[in-house]
């Protein structure tokens, strides 16, 4: 989409407010759905005004899905909003030092070297405790605090030892994942090659182009995802990601690029191609204590949250405790956690109170995004909750 017109299908009926994190928090009408379409059809009059007001509210949008999901017209916001976010992009009063600083960040995600370099530091600020040094900048403090802790690191990779008779499975690993999860990236591998799979992670791809698409960098956005259609296209198989928000931009490829049909087509959350193929292959062993339940916006409003709840199922005695059944954000959103600082804060607290009072000392979700976000909310409580991937658990309880 690259133009607003698809503004005209919202009618103002007001269904969406009630399911907006924002609108829920401010009360302002600009900071809900509805209100923010009419400030986007603003910006296709001649005599707009580039007002901080109009920048402040379009950028507060968390991009959570939470009202597309539920609009009776169909109204394809999250698509608007690119746009909207594009067209600002151009009008955007930075210094040069701030557009370096957005630049090189997005560029440590975005290459391999990159990549590495971040893997390197991020380790010395583990190390050294950097967050907790005195006489940080607030800014810089709130970001290393979002450093997970040492479980969420680099494992051993454990190479299973069932032969691959299932044929192959592609591994999407994106960029947090690598930087960021490894934990996660090694048990859904040895778990799928335990099932039979021949596990494939070309090396060729990387970041998914979520975070460039939703900040009004679309050419950027489409440069990462060609270089991910080259990566995957040697075969046909299927391509797994466990990352709930990069797995939802990869379906997306299929609206956004022509040429990512077939692409978007293959591409399934490895929480849900384990539930609806291997349902009562594995046998776990039991754990009996409660494990309170994030579902992400995009495992709710975009995959689905009945699969995650199934293969929880799978471990005998488990007791589950979700703290969003009703949806609801924890304010990661991407880089809108750092972007956001006062609202991402304000809507994590919330989502922290309700992990704190469920009593659970496991806390899993389906998206590295809400992963750093709540385990930085529940390190500065210090609450003593570990923070994993479902299918994380299901590997270390695998009989």
């Amino acid at each position: 989409m690259n133009d607003l017109s698809a503004t005209g299908r919202c009618v103002k009926c007001g269904l969406c407010l009630p399911h907006c994190p924002t609108f829920r928090l401010t009360g302002n009408e600009a900071d809900s759905p509805r209100g923010r379409i009419s400030l986007m059809q603003l910006l296709d009059q001649p005599d707009r005004e580039w007002s901080p007001g109009l920048f402040r509210h379009l950028d507060q949008c968390l991009m959570c899905h939470a009202c597309e999901a539920m609009c009776p017209s169909k109204v394809p916001y999250d698509a608007l909003m690119d746009t909207a976010r594009q067209r600002l992009e151009q009008h955007r009063q930075r210094s040069r030092l701030q557009r370096l600083t957005g630049a090189a960040g997005l560029a440590l995600l975005t290459s391999r070297g990159g990549r590495k370099l971040a893997t390197v530091g991020l380790g010395m600020a583990r190390k050294f405790r950097v967050q907790r040094l005195p006489g940080l900048p607030a800014s810089l403090k709130r970001l290393l605090f979002l450093l997970p802790g040492p479980a969420s690191g680099a494992e051993a990779t454990r190479r299973s030892e069932a032969p691959a008779t299932r044929g192959a499975i592609n591994l999407f690993t994106g960029c947090s994942g690598e930087l960021f999860d490894m934990a996660t990236l090694h048990a859904v591998r040895h778990l799928l090659e335990h099932l039979g799979y021949q596990v494939n992670a070309p090396a060729q791809q990387g970041c998914c182009g979520a975070l460039h698409q939703h900040s009004g960098q679309p050419m950027k956005a489409r440069q990462l995802a060609h270089a991910n259609l080259e990566a995957f296209a040697g075969n046909d198989a299927p391509v797994l990601g466990f990352a709930s928000g990069c797995c939802a931009h990869l379906l997306n490829y299929a609206n956004l690029y022509t040429e990512a049909q077939g692409f978007s087509r293959r591409v399934t959350d490895v929480v849900a191609f384990l539930a609806q193929h291997h349902a009562g292959e594995l046998t776990f062993n039991p754990l009996q204590e409660k494990v309170a339940v994030y579902i992400p916006c995009t495992q709710h409003n975009v995959l689905g949250s009945n699969s995650l709840i199934e293969l929880l199922a799978w471990i005998p005695h488990l007791q589950t405790a979700i703290v969003n059944p009703e949806g609801g954000c924890c304010g990661a959103a991407g880089s809108y956690m750092l972007t956001q600082p006062q609202m991402s804060d304000r809507l994590r607290d919330a989502m922290v109170d309700r992990v704190v009072a469920s009593g659970a000392r496991i806390l899993v979700t389906t998206n590295i995004g809400c992963s750093l976000q709540l385990g930085a909310g529940l390190r500065q409580r210090g609450a003593a909750v570990e923070i994993m991937h479902p299918v994380t658990l299901l590997d270390t309880l695998l009989v």
